[in-house]
């Protein structure tokens, strides 16, 4: 971990020593671009969920009092079969060319509005990044270099399966207590990625070397994944590393992008031996694309390996920055020890041509969860996406797609075991404005 970090500064510090000092050079000056995402939704999907009791347990279907999740009364979970979504930001970007040949760059991303988790920062991302002849390093909170260059299955409306509002548990409703990936620090509900983005976005360097015959690599150094905006330094506990390596090529009519990267999360808690919580992830990706064809597909392989004494809220890092803190996962599963490890893949083939494009994907994940239970909680989609570009930065978008989640416990839990699986349709239709 710490050769990445000082790898990366001594690159920099040689760069600026042989280029020589700046003189006067113009001030960055910001500039203003983002999005505008807009969804008419709607929903079909199981009333024996909707109706689950709640004899023995809170309700597990993520419907409460303003505010809350999982505690509403019994019988209350009928949900509307229509709604209205939103996706947006706004970004300040800017950079400069110094007379010594390096350029700084600053960019802060600002979310605005069009859905509340009660979680998201007003702030998405926020960092700075210098670059020249000895590649690019950046510094903030921003996504960590696995997740800059991963390579997912493609979809035409929504970038990736799970970018859709489908994808993102914001149509068919997830149980609470079904886990996904990427949820071990940093989310409450699961992130249905392939990409490695459990460090939400914490402070972190990240490097990235010069692109060589269409070959990338880069390497991200993460002090503590487990939350940003820390204002003093942290225990030794919760750091991460990764490293990533991206190609992308072209063979006359065939396109070719591959990738792999590797992040490590030492979860030990306080007082703890280094080492004796860790969390691992492998991530792939490819894509081959020919006469407007593109067919692509990824996997993400994590493992906890737990080899310590572990408190039943999972891990002392997960229990005392505030992961949860709007639904207690151990609560939810029956207060016992969890393993977030587990895989999730994605595959799907898209057709542009002109203004259109058009695809049909397939994700699925399994967590392990409950230590003691042999099962997995199971989250898969079918999605069908289309997009019509109108002109420069506006796209009209179609979704069309089934969820599916599961609990590993299905199946035992008696009169309250409708609410341990949902299932449905989502039908949508919205308009994307770039600027």
């Amino acid at each position: 971990m710490k050769k990445i970090l000082f790898a990366s500064t001594a690159l920099v510090a040689a760069s600026m020593m042989h280029a020589g000092a700046a003189e006067a050079a113009e001030k960055i000056k910001l500039n203003v671009g983002g999005y505008s995402k807009w969804w008419v939704v709607g929903v079909w999907q199981s009333d024996a969920f909707q109706t689950a009791s709640t004899t023995g347990g809170i309700l597990n279907n993520n419907l409460g009092a303003a505010g809350s999740s999982g505690t509403a009364t019994n019988g209350s979970g009928q949900r509307s079969n229509f709604d209205v979504k939103g996706d947006n930001e706004i970004w300040f970007s800017g950079s400069t060319k110094l007379d010594n040949g390096l350029t700084v760059g600053v960019q802060i991303n600002l979310e605005a509005g069009g859905h509340s988790d009660h979680t998201t920062d007003t702030i998405d991302q926020s960092f700075a990044w210098i670059e020249g002849g000895f590649g690019k390093v950046i510094l903030g909170t921003h996504s960590n270099g696995t997740a800059l260059t991963h390579v997912q299955a493609p979809d035409a409306a929504n970038g990736s399966i799970g970018g859709s509002m489908m994808g993102n548990n914001f149509a068919v409703a997830k149980p609470t207590s079904v886990m996904g990936m990427n949820q071990i620090v940093g989310y409450s509900g699961s992130t249905n990625t392939t990409a490695f983005i459990a460090d939400d976005r914490a402070e972190k360097i990240t490097y990235v070397a010069p692109s060589f015959y269409g070959l990338t690599v880069g390497a991200s150094y993460i002090p503590n994944v487990a939350r940003q905006d820390v204002r003093t330094t942290q225990l030794s506990q919760a750091d991460a590393w990764g490293g990533t390596a991206l190609y992308a090529n072209t063979f006359g009519p065939v396109g070719v992008k591959a990738s792999a990267g590797y992040v490590y999360v030492d979860l030990s808690s306080a007082g703890q031996t280094l080492g004796l919580d860790s969390f691992s992830a492998q991530m792939y990706g490819a894509q081959l694309s020919y006469a407007g064809f593109t067919l692509g597909g990824s996997i993400q392989m994590a493992t906890q390996n737990n080899t310590g004494p572990q408190a039943t809220l999972t891990n002392s890092v997960m229990s005392t920055t505030g992961a949860n803190t709007s639904v207690n996962l151990s609560a939810v599963k029956g207060g016992g020890q969890l393993d977030f490890g587990g895989t999730a893949f994605d595959v799907s083939l898209m057709y542009a041509s002109g203004p259109y494009a058009v695809s049909f994907g397939y994700y699925r994940s399994e967590v392990k969860g409950l230590l003691a239970n042999s099962g997995n909680d199971v989250i898969e989609f079918y999605q069908a996406s289309g997009k019509y570009n109108l002109g420069p930065g506006v796209d009209v978008l179609a979704t069309l797609g089934y969820a599916n989640y599961k609990d590993e416990r299905k199946g035992t839990m008696g009169v309250s075991d409708a609410a341990y699986e949902n299932s449905g349709f989502a039908a949508m239709t919205g308009l994307s404005l770039a600027f």
